[in-house]
């Protein structure tokens, strides 16, 4: 792949847009991003769009031109006035035959690394032709290209500008910054009184990202969560974070057995249950009601895990426990583990007990274990035992279980 044929291509492209608008544009551009990037592993690579807008259409088209926060319309290129899709020219048909064929050719990890690599090209652009037109008469002193991404959000955007620029263009932003390494200089105490405040905000340090810090320092955080798991506004989000924190201690453990039974609020009672299902307290689950026995023994399956701040280990012992105990349960347990088979993502030291899996007698884990092994990131030899044992799986009584096996072998011999 020529990257840097890609490159000048994004840039020449855009460029001729660019001064285009700047030549008929009435009023100051103040921003232009590469954008529309459409990303699928192992499918797709999109060269993006390229948008501008000026401050007149900005006061025209936005519903509050006070907010400049980068959700805002002033930086979503979406919105803009101004829309190209440059990469629709002749020049660029080769050049994404050639991406998607690099892209495609050796499997997922081989996606991931043109992903990135498309990324930094994309900012690169963006950076130059930022350079190139930062003085022009026709924009605005503050001008700034960048490559705008969901996915990367602000981070992605701004390897596309200067620092400067970054803290001229990004006042939201900039004070978010600050604010975090400000609360990072307090004693860990104030940190998390901090933190755990900021658990129900939607601006500035948002109650996703609080979450997150909690989840990192629950250690340090137990105390006050305990206190808020019975006295706060949002005990769900409290069970939640002491889960996935990884907080095993036995006044943990009470804390939520007796919220799970004892709480009003159905959130609140679930996600104890799954808190005490991530911090294992299976035999405990497996004596409660059905909800709360099926809900807690599956718990480790569920993206949510993702979030821990140790990853999840693929484990179906407690399942297959519950299982033999109250085989009355098996229905409900289907039901909870079907629904999380998109969210599978199995690393190297998931494979044994996916094989193992494989041979349970309960059906279900056989079908979760059969969509487990269908990951083409796999190393080459775990990729093999995959094959083997899924070959073994394709004529399995159960037609879910050679379904998923079928699928897995497609996508694992696919070159």
């Amino acid at each position: 792949m020529n990257w840097k044929a890609l490159e000048q291509a994004l840039f020449d492209a855009a460029s001729q847009a660019l001064q285009r608008l700047l030549d008929e544009s009435g009023s100051p551009v103040y921003a232009a991003a590469f954008h529309a990037s459409y990303r699928e592993e192992e499918a797709h690579l999109s060269l993006p769009s390229f948008a501008a807008n000026s401050l007149e259409a900005l006061s025209e088209d936005s519903p509050d031109p006070t907010d400049e926060s980068f959700d805002s319309v002033k930086w979503n290129p979406a919105d803009w006035r101004w829309d190209w899709e440059i990469c629709a020219q002749a020049p660029f048909l080769r050049l994404e035959d050639e991406l998607q064929a690099h892209a495609n050719r050796l499997g997922p990890r081989q996606w991931r690394a043109a992903e990135r690599r498309l990324l930094v090209t994309v900012s690169r652009a963006a950076r130059t032709l930022g350079r190139h037109f930062a003085g022009h008469p026709s924009v605005t002193p503050g001008f700034v290209v960048f490559f705008h991404d969901f996915a990367g959000a602000i981070a992605l955007a701004k390897r596309s500008m200067t620092r400067r620029q970054f803290e001229d263009n990004f006042p939201v932003e900039r004070a978010i910054e600050n604010t975090v390494r400000e609360i990072a200089r307090l004693p860990l105490a104030e940190q998390v009184a901090y933190y755990v405040g900021r658990l129900s905000c939607f601006d500035g340090i948002t109650g996703e990202e609080a979450e997150r810090w909690l989840i990192a320092n629950g250690l340090a955080a137990q105390e006050v969560l305990l206190e808020r798991l019975e006295d706060s506004g949002n005990p769900a989000t409290i069970a939640r974070i002491l889960g996935l924190a990884g907080l095993a201690d036995v006044r943990v453990i009470q804390a939520l057995r007796r919220q799970a039974i004892e709480a009003g609020e159905q959130s609140t009672r679930r996600w104890c249950s799954t808190a005490l299902g991530y911090l294992g307290d299976h035999d405990w689950l497996g004596q409660q009601a059905p909800a709360m026995a099926v809900k807690g023994t599956c718990a480790n399956f569920d993206g949510f895990r993702w979030r821990g701040k140790q990853p999840p280990v693929l484990d179906y012992r407690p399942v297959e426990r519950l299982l033999e105990r109250r085989p009355q349960l098996q229905a409900a347990t289907e039901e909870v583990l079907g629904s999380v088979y998109s969210q599978i993502d199995t690393t190297q030291a998931d494979v044994t007990e996916a094989l193992r899996g494989l041979a349970s007698t309960h059906a279900i884990i056989r079908r979760h274990a059969a969509a487990a092994l269908n990951n083409r990131g796999l190393l080459p030899d775990d990729a093999q035992r995959a094959i083997d044992a899924l070959r073994l799986a394709s004529q399995d009584a159960d037609e879910q279980v050679r379904l998923a096996a079928d699928l897995g072998l497609k996508a694992l011999q696919r070159r």
